[in-house]
């Protein structure tokens, strides 16, 4: 009722202001308690939004007064276009922190990963990472990389012959395929049945990276030693097709300065984020694809925040699907993204208003864009829930950390590096079913 919404509000207002000020403080011993309560709360309103986040993040707003700010966790969250396009553009600062909270760092994630660097020149180690990876996977002009997306389909066919839509509802099955495609397009190997199901970790564990570690400890780090024995599983894949090699030579291209000793810590940081968001992000937008186009609705979705109307039947989904492929599957991902935000860090204090105060926070505090509902914000997107491939103002969508398809693409700094590659994944395994 009334009473108890206006009660769990106030509550979790309280509990987010005693999560700010244990920040703002230091985190002394004294707010240890207050802070084991804040996350057992966050445990709470997670479940009570059916495991959505983009359901938590809107009611946590609604609890702040609506406006662009609002805490959650150790930082501060935004979620307008315009604030969001712009932290995408600059030059980010960036700390060891995963959903504006410290990471569990190396429990769950390697230190040195990707995502965990900041931007820099042509001399920091974020610019020699992902030159890396593009020089040695990314790069759509390499032979071997259109040949291989190319294959795909071959490939999926002999493994896959007689699948149908319907059968994409097992998301264990769009797993699968994903990590078959996106393993071979990387390192030529089409790996096994039983190696792929080992891949599918990256996606099905998804709930547990999102866990900071006072979250790990409350679950007695069951999800700890999930993540450690899919990573030690996920180099073992490496071995077994003889591919350390590889990895000496990308370790090798590196300036001396940011090479790994010994040569299995870059592996290991490569499949992690390979697996991370290469796999486990493309599964989740094929699986959302493949719902969408049965006009269902994904278990992660906010169902209420997604308008069908202007397709009367699945077969009318499928029709705009063979129409543009490419636009449905953006269109999928503006909606439901499978990266619903991602975590910076503020270079010099900045005055928010957060429930109707100004308020200024220093240099270092985390700040979490919501690009999840950056890509419904009603400034910028004309009917926001309503799905519509044929929308114009699509590529503006931030779905792969940045405006993917925008005449100013390159301005995104930290846009997804593996974008290309995951559209055509996704096409590749839908194309299976559909076409």
């Amino acid at each position: 009722g009334g009473f108890s919404a206006c009660c769990f509000r106030l509550l979790a207002w309280t509990g987010c202001l005693s999560a700010y000020k244990a920040v703002i403080k230091g985190r002394p011993c004294c707010f240890a308690f207050p802070w084991w309560c804040y996350m057992f709360s966050l445990i709470v309103a997670l479940a009570k939004s059916k495991g959505c986040r983009l359901r938590l993040f809107m009611w946590e707003n609604s609890v702040f007064g609506g406006k662009e700010h609002w805490w959650h966790g150790e930082g501060v969250w935004c979620k307008s276009w315009a604030l969001c396009d712009q932290i995408m553009r600059s030059v980010q600062e960036r700390k060891m922190a995963f959903g504006c909270q410290m990471a569990p760092v190396p429990d769950v994630y390697p230190p040195s990963i990707l995502i965990f660097l900041p931007c820099g020149d042509n001399n920091s180690e974020w610019w020699a990472i992902r030159n890396m990876l593009h020089t040695f996977f990314l790069d759509m002009g390499l032979d071997q990389y259109t040949a291989r997306v190319a294959d795909l389909d071959a490939k999926l066919q002999e493994n896959w012959p007689d699948i149908q839509l319907v059968d994409m509802d097992d998301p264990a099955v769009v797993q699968r395929m994903v990590s078959k495609c996106m393993f071979y397009v990387l390192f030529g190997k089409w790996i096994t049945d039983d190696e792929a199901k080992v891949l599918t970790g990256w996606r099905s564990l998804a709930p547990i990276f999102v866990f900071p570690r006072i979250g790990q400890r409350m679950i007695f780090n069951l999800g700890v030693g999930k993540v450690k024995k899919l990573r030690r599983d996920t180099v073992q894949i490496v071995e077994n097709y003889g591919l350390q090699d590889l990895f000496m030579q990308m370790n090798a291209s590196l300036p001396p300065k940011y090479r790994r000793d010994p040569v299995v810590k870059l592996c290991d940081e490569i499949m992690y984020v390979t697996g991370f968001a290469g796999m486990g992000g493309t599964s989740a937008c094929t699986e959302t694809v493949s719902a969408f186009l049965q006009l269902k609705i994904p278990k992660e979705c906010a169902k209420e925040t997604i308008n069908f109307s202007n397709y009367e039947s699945a077969a009318a989904m499928v029709a705009c699907y063979r129409e543009d492929p490419v636009a449905y599957i953006k269109e999928s991902g503006r909606v439901n993204p499978p990266v619903t935000s991602a975590t910076s860090v503020l270079k010099e204090d900045t005055t928010i208003e957060m429930v109707g105060e100004e308020v200024t926070l220093p240099p270092g505090m985390l700040r979490q864009y919501t690009l999840s509902m950056a890509n419904r914000d009603p400034e910028v997107f004309e009917e926001p829930d309503l799905f519509n491939p044929q929308r114009g103002d699509l590529n503006k969508a931030l779905t792969w950390n940045g405006a993917f398809g925008m005449s100013n693409e390159a301005d995104y700094l930290r846009i997804c590096p593996g974008r290309n590659l995951s559209v055509s994944i996704a096409k590749a395994v839908i194309d299976r079913a559909v076409m």
